[in-house]
């Protein structure tokens, strides 16, 4: 087979696919009802005063009823003024609850400091997010009414907090994955969850022996949805819905995207194989390409990115559409070149990475 015909075919195999996550994107799973759940939200915050303010302040905001959700934020071995922070608005937030994380043997991290939290929880439904998150003010009510009784996790959809080219880049980056996800999930192959708009029944986490039970994962949301789904026993939704769209502060520099990404690479070679052969098509779509510009094929390559680039423009058209946030194709170009980087850099970072570094801890 000449690599012009191998380019050909891994360039088809590559729209076809992201077809297939356009398709899966219009045929998302979607319940609602008139469940209405005791919610606890819980937050993880390590070394968060300057953002676990806006955070709270979101989630105090709510359209359900305060008497039907609590908060638990867990300060995991803060030295700055978190927990100032957190006992502050525990003072006036009569349905705040702050706990102080326990180093423990068996779990380490941010897994840690949820499993302790969830312990004090009360509610039937576990709500997820981060402290440099904000969150609407429907996002506890609809992400609530979505527990029929036969549902046990809900994904939600997050997008950065853009004011820059560079962070809208990183909130089109996530809109595309967090958009295979849903997808993926459509089409019965789910992939995960991000873990700052993530929510599932107590019972569902109880019964896979929550965080303590799992294995160790610098990416905790990952395994834990995994382990929930291989249970059979509940519906797993993931909507594209803005009225539970979550809002998260985008990485400052490159260095700080860098740490995310080679943290999200090293929890996804726990990925299961569908994970993986999306990833090899991408990759080796890309390279293939730029191959043929060693064999002077720089009409063929050309055309190879621009098929790639129309397909991952209507994809991410169809995600942004469905959360009312176009606008941020503005920058459509400029991520589709980080895009492409960011599938050739990643493998070598896993590989030749090192250790995780995140939020002052080495994994």
């Amino acid at each position: 087979m000449t690599l012009e015909s191998f380019l050909i075919i891994i360039t088809a195999c590559y729209a076809i696919q992201v077809a297939l996550f356009t398709l899966g994107v219009n045929r998302a799973r979607d319940l609602t009802s008139h469940a209405t759940p005791f919610v606890s939200v819980v937050i993880a915050a390590r070394n968060e005063d300057v953002n676990l303010p806006a955070c709270l302040q979101s989630i105090t905001q709510q359209t359900y009823p305060k008497s039907q959700f609590e908060i638990v934020v867990a300060n995991d071995g803060s030295s700055d003024r978190t927990l100032e922070v957190c006992n502050e608005y525990a003072s006036r937030i009569t349905n705040l609850d702050v706990i102080t994380v326990k180093e423990d043997e068996k779990l380490r991290g941010k897994a840690n400091a949820l499993a302790q939290a969830i312990d004090r929880t009360k509610g039937e439904v576990i709500l997820i997010t981060d402290a440099d998150c904000e969150v609407p003010p429907t996002w506890v009510e609809h992400t609530a009414n979505r527990f029929s009784l036969e549902v046990g996790l809900v994904g939600g959809m997050t997008l950065q907090k853009a004011a820059s080219r560079f962070e809208t880049i990183q909130s089109l980056d996530w809109a595309y994955i967090l958009g295979v996800a849903s997808a993926t999930a459509a089409w019965g192959t789910p992939l995960g969850s991000i873990g700052n708009n993530l929510s599932f029944r107590k019972q569902a986490y109880d019964a896979v022996g929550g965080y303590r039970n799992v294995k160790f994962s610098v990416t905790e949301d990952y395994t834990l949805v995994q382990s929930i789904i291989r249970t059979k026993r509940w519906k797993y939704l993931y909507p594209i819905d803005p009225s539970i769209l979550v809002f998260s502060k985008p990485c400052r520099t490159w260095k700080d995207l860098i740490r995310q990404k080679h943290r999200w690479g090293k929890g996804g070679l726990d990925m299961k194989f569908t994970g993986f052969l999306i990833m090899a098509i991408s990759y080796t779509t890309i390279t293939s390409a730029l191959g043929m510009l060693l064999w002077n094929g720089m009409a063929e390559c050309v055309v190879a990115l621009m098929i790639k680039s129309v397909s991952d423009y209507s994809f991410l058209h169809r995600v942004l559409s469905k959360l009312r946030r176009v606008e941020e194709l503005r920058y459509f170009w400029l991520f589709e070149l980080y895009f492409i980087l960011y599938i050739l850099v990643l493998p070598m970072l896993v590989v030749f990475g090192g250790k995780v570094v995140w939020k002052g801890r080495s994994f």
